[in-house]
């Protein structure tokens, strides 16, 4: 009988240990050639942090802006260059128009960048910077951020500037904020009575910048909010012992008058307790009582009103005629003489029209209307051409002296001097030659000089009053037959023909007579 039997010979030993060691060295050669890899990317990664040691690191963006290799100054000014470019969305306010308010609903849409939510360039500049430069960042990761070209986009950070947005919120309120009407006084079959005053509503601006602050968060986008309001109730004070102080107000009267220079004419009107209710005004005490008080601010209301009456654009120079009505009320009533004003004209240039027809017909200096049209040629008039006649007011702009007039008729030449109607004295005098003629209209003695002196012509004008202004500084008015510089009278001959370059002649004792006779304001009709 035999068995199979095997045999290790050691030719059949050997080949194991052998593969065993080939295994280890590839393992160790990987081992090394990792460690050299890695060695090798630890290097690079160490030279390229030191590289950008004082710069971004590079493929770091933010905003869509590749901020990479840029030191810290330079990404700071990108980025501030950014904030004004981003969109971050609006603050949406609206309103349901409750009770009390005005009808309808509104919308208001506030941009982010108005109403205080705006980038913050230093937090997101400061998340620019550091990223990457963590030290537990893993080596992986740096060496993506080097070499991948979108390894790092950073998200922006942005700051709720509060101050700036309750200034946007109060900006609204203006405009949905209601007043309460306070209690006020009015006049019912002639009798006192005392009117109810109803609440009002504002916009509770503190309210909506809480509920703001809680909904924003670092991301831009819009935010939309209902408009809250708070209400505003009026002062309802003890009205026990009003109708007493009331009546001793209302039962004052002042009468106001003014003289239109135009027509000639003198308005008249008599403030009562109508005009004068609309003046007072309930005030609380400290004791809780009420109290009747005249309101100053609501007398130019009442003269607007008035003006209003007056058609053609006339009126009262108000803060004036204001103060002297109140001054009459408050001392218990009287009479005030106010002045009335005209407006500026238009005037449409007709066939044949020159500026010194046009002056003529309209009563103003064709100097005056040269000054008020500047960039005109008023030498190429055209037909349909429309010019601003400036406003009577700047012929007469004093208060008229009442009952004093002086006429200049210039075909007769003579000087008509009137005072109360009646006729004082009728006079001869020179006024201007045709190349330089004296204006028509109505003016008024301006300004007074004993003795004025006329650079231009170098002579002396003994008892100049002004009357109008013939263009830039030259004055046109009454004086006594001048003197050269010799002593001599210049136009003593002439009394009774043109002869003066504008201004009115009188002889040696008319024109002191009338100098002493006339003051500021007096009405002067040239014709």
């Amino acid at each position: 009988m035999t068995a199979d039997t095997t045999y290790q010979t050691p030719e059949t030993i050997a080949p194991a240990p052998r593969q065993t060691l080939l295994w280890l060295g590839v393992f160790l050669l990987l081992l090394a050639l990792g460690a050299a890899l890695f060695f090798c990317a630890w290097v690079f990664n160490q030279r390229m942090q030191g590289f950008y040691r004082n710069r971004v690191y590079p493929h770091v963006s933010s905003l869509n802006l590749d901020l990479g290799g840029l030191s810290r100054e330079e990404a700071r000014q990108a980025l501030v260059a950014a904030a004004s470019r981003t969109d971050t969305g609006a603050l949406i306010l609206h309103d349901g128009a409750p009770a009390g308010g005005p009808p309808g609903a509104r919308e208001w849409s506030l941009p982010w960048a108005e109403a205080g939510f705006t980038l913050d360039v230093e937090r997101t500049l400061e998340d620019v910077w550091a990223a990457g430069r963590a030290k537990e960042t893993p080596l992986k990761e740096q060496l993506r951020l080097w070499f991948h070209p979108q390894a790092w986009e950073v998200a922006p950070r942005f700051t709720l500037d509060l101050a700036q947005t309750r200034i946007a919120l109060e900006q609204v309120a203006a405009e949905v904020s209601v007043p309460p009407v306070e209690p006020r006084l009015g006049l019912e079959n002639g009798a006192i009575i005392v009117i109810p005053g109803t609440p009002g509503r504002v916009l509770d601006t503190t309210a909506l910048l809480g509920q703001i602050q809680t909904q924003s968060s670092s991301a831009a986008g819009e935010m939309r909010l209902e408009l809250l309001y708070r209400d505003v109730f009026p002062v309802e004070p003890d009205t026990t012992e009003v109708q007493a102080q009331a009546e001793a107000l209302l039962s004052r009267q002042v009468t106001l008058s003014a003289f239109d220079v135009l027509t000639e004419q003198t308005l008249n009107w008599t403030l009562g307790r109508e005009d004068f209710v609309t003046w007072l005004r309930l005030v609380a005490r400290e004791d809780g009582a009420a109290a009747v008080e005249a309101n100053p601010e609501a007398v130019p209301e009442t003269l607007k009103a008035l003006a209003a009456q007056l058609g053609d654009g006339r009126g009262f120079r108000i803060e004036e005629a204001a103060t002297q009505v109140w001054d009459a009320y408050t001392g218990g009533g009287g009479h005030v003489t106010a002045y009335l004003t005209h407006p500026e004209r238009l005037y449409t240039v007709q066939s044949g029209d020159t500026v010194g027809r046009i002056a003529a017909n309209l009563g103003m200096p064709p100097g005056l209307i040269m000054e008020a049209n500047r960039g005109v040629d008023l030498d190429r008039l055209w037909v349909g051409q429309q010019l601003t006649i400036p406003s009577q007011d700047v012929l007469t702009p004093y208060l008229p002296v009442p009952g004093k007039k002086i006429v200049v008729s210039i075909p007769e030449q003579r000087v008509r001097v009137y005072e109360n109607g009646g006729l004082l004295w009728d006079w001869t005098t020179s006024t201007g030659i045709k190349d330089s003629p004296t204006a028509t209209g109505i003016f008024q003695i301006i300004s007074k000089e004993e003795n004025a002196y006329a650079s231009q012509w170098d002579l002396w004008m003994p008892y100049f009053m002004g009357v109008y202004v013939a263009g830039g500084n030259v004055v046109n008015g009454f004086h006594e037959l001048p003197i050269l510089q010799g002593g001599q009278r210049l136009w003593a001959g002439n009394l009774g023909s043109p002869a003066s370059f504008g201004c009115i002649i009188l002889g040696i004792p008319e024109a002191e007579t009338l100098y002493n006779w006339a003051e500021i304001g007096v009405i002067v009709v040239i014709q």
